[in-house]
């Protein structure tokens, strides 16, 4: 599927700003991303949260040794509030995470180009920790060679749901992207005199 062009309304000053003190804005454009570059930058961000995870679980553990038992749901609760952090986080702010970076990607909104708001930014989350942990689910089934049974048949529905979509959608947007009315470009900078 050819990239298509797509403007993204975000507004930038211009080092080079005219004699009048007056910095024309520089609006960067960007084509939409592929499903390679996306799955790089994804493995790319999985180590840097799982990393900071480890962090943040250095302290529960220290504390699980002096306190006791700490219950199983707070510490999937504690992994959950992490990963939403980093990810909504980044993608509020600027559109992008560390991993997103160095290929210039870029989540933005459908209709208008914006950085994605707290809500859009969240349903993006929700389906992509889904389909990441049904992913997760069916690559273990396959390798246990535990793959005849209705639950797993049932599971791969949502990955393979999201690579359809990605595939076949104009936009290339995986199930996680169309839910929160999203999409992801890679970016290039637009000079002002272009």
């Amino acid at each position: 599927m050819a990239n298509s062009k797509k403007n993204l309304n975000r507004q930038q000053p211009d080092a080079r700003a005219s004699d009048a003190g007056h910095a024309s804005p520089v609006r960067d454009e960007g084509v939409l991303a592929g499903f390679l570059v996306r799955f790089v930058a994804a493995i790319y961000d999985l180590g840097i949260v799982f990393a900071l995870a480890f962090l943040v679980f250095i302290p529960v553990t220290v504390a699980e040794q002096a306190l006791g038992v700490t219950p199983e749901w707070l510490k999937g609760v504690l992994a959950m509030t992490v990963f939403w952090a980093y990810f909504v986080g980044f993608w509020t702010r600027s559109g992008e995470t560390t991993g997103m970076r160095p290929w210039h990607l870029r989540v933005v909104m459908a209709n208008t180009g914006e950085i994605p708001s707290l809500a859009a930014a969240s349903i993006r989350f929700a389906v992509l920790i889904l389909t990441w942990l049904a992913a997760g689910f069916v690559l273990l089934s396959m390798l246990t060679g535990k793959t005849q049974n209705t639950v797993y048949a049932t599971i791969a529905l949502l990955p393979m749901l999201s690579l359809v979509s990605l595939a076949l959608s104009d936009r290339q947007q995986a199930l996680h992207d169309w839910l929160a009315g999203v999409i992801v470009v890679r970016v290039h900078k637009k000079t002002a005199g272009k």
